[in-house]
């Protein structure tokens, strides 16, 4: 046997794989009048409106696309706030067709507040909502984080609050700590799964790692699986990574999951040194604890005056991007309502393409 013709005609056999290679591009819309809700501009009465979750809202018939935004004043002190209320602005061009090109915003004051601090829980006020709408039910699932100021600290807790008439203060039903026995936790991005019968719920959370959950049918318990995205060494998420808006579903059935980030940057603001950057993972749709594609890149970086905090725009904490509000647009295209600066909101589009990418195997 002529082992040296075998081993010629093995080595010339070649295979090809084909595997799918996302991207996904972020277009700021509508700079020449950005950012969409700014106090600067007088559209607030609060100093500071930032971190916006998307509420879908239906009137008569017709869908009205809200935001439930963080609002929080200056204390007249450097840097210094008071604690943060739920406000609600809305984006549908104020009752004209809705132009992503032209997105405006109502104004916000007092009147405009629909949720705000209960008991010493919330003592320090409440921040950051995330937004998950279940037409099963027809209700708003909020998951907040209640902050609570000590003697020597101020501890946040991840906490839920329900709702079917959001613009309603007194109708919202608060659920507490969704993670008690946690010292600390926030940010809470909630994947609904009522569309593919028998698949459960998830809960993707956390502000240092993210971690997943699984959720009870009822939604009311969580039980911690693993850890889901962890930080990087020498990346753009090399100091930290929190969740973004809910997973959100393209058209191949994975969900496009955009989170935050942080990584070392020299700042003005005494005490702290970062940059936050908006990242993302392709989250797999029929295992939706598997991460099959993470972004090398930013999705985003602070590049705006009123982005990074530059003078004489806000600046109550610079060089920030943060997105936790995302609306459908169709062919895996979405706007993104974002936190600028902790102190404004912006708006982007996003864009998910997939190609084949081929690769050998000898």
């Amino acid at each position: 046997m002529d082992f040296r013709a075998i081993f010629l005609v093995l080595t010339a056999v070649v295979l090809t794989c084909q595997a799918d290679v996302y991207e996904v591009t972020a277009q700021r819309m509508s700079l020449e009048t950005m950012p969409l809700v700014s106090s600067q501009k007088g559209q607030s009465s609060f100093t500071y409106n930032y971190n916006p979750s998307y509420l879908p809202r239906y009137e008569n018939g017709q869908l009205l696309d809200g935001l439930l935004i963080r609002s929080q004043n200056s204390n007249g002190q450097p840097y210094g706030v008071g604690p943060s209320v739920i406000s609600y602005t809305e984006a549908s061009n104020q009752g004209k067709v809705f132009d992503v090109n032209h997105v405006e915003a109502t104004n916000i004051s007092d009147d405009n507040v629909v949720f705000s601090s209960e008991g010493e829980a919330e003592s320090y006020g409440v921040e950051d909502p995330r937004v998950a709408y279940r037409d099963l039910n027809e209700t708003y699932y909020m998951f907040y984080s209640a902050v609570q100021q000590y003697p020597d600290k101020v501890v946040s807790r991840l906490a839920m609050a329900t709702t079917q008439t959001p613009l309603d203060k007194s109708s919202w039903v608060r659920h507490g700590a969704v993670f008690p026995e946690e010292k600390w936790s926030k940010s809470g991005a909630l994947l609904l799964r009522d569309d593919i019968p028998g698949s459960p719920h998830y809960l993707y959370w956390g502000d240092s790692d993210i971690t997943v959950a699984a959720a009870s049918e009822d939604l009311t318990s969580f039980h911690n699986l693993h850890t889901f995205i962890s930080v990087r060494e020498n990346h753009f998420d090399s100091s930290l990574v929190e969740s973004g808006p809910p997973p959100l579903r393209l058209s191949d059935g994975n969900y496009l999951f955009i989170y935050n980030s942080a990584r070392p940057h020299p700042s003005a603001k005494p005490g702290y040194a970062k940059q936050y950057n908006p990242g993302w993972v392709i989250i797999d749709g029929t295992d939706p604890t598997k991460i099959l594609q993470r972004a090398e890149i930013p999705l985003m970086s602070p590049v705006e005056n009123w982005e990074t905090g530059k003078s004489p725009e806000l600046d109550l904490t610079p060089n920030v991007v943060f997105i936790e509000a995302a609306k459908a647009l169709g062919d895996d295209t979405f706007l993104v309502f974002y936190g600028a600066a902790d102190s404004v909101v912006g708006v982007a589009k996003i864009t998910v393409t997939k190609s084949a990418e081929e690769s050998w195997i000898f």
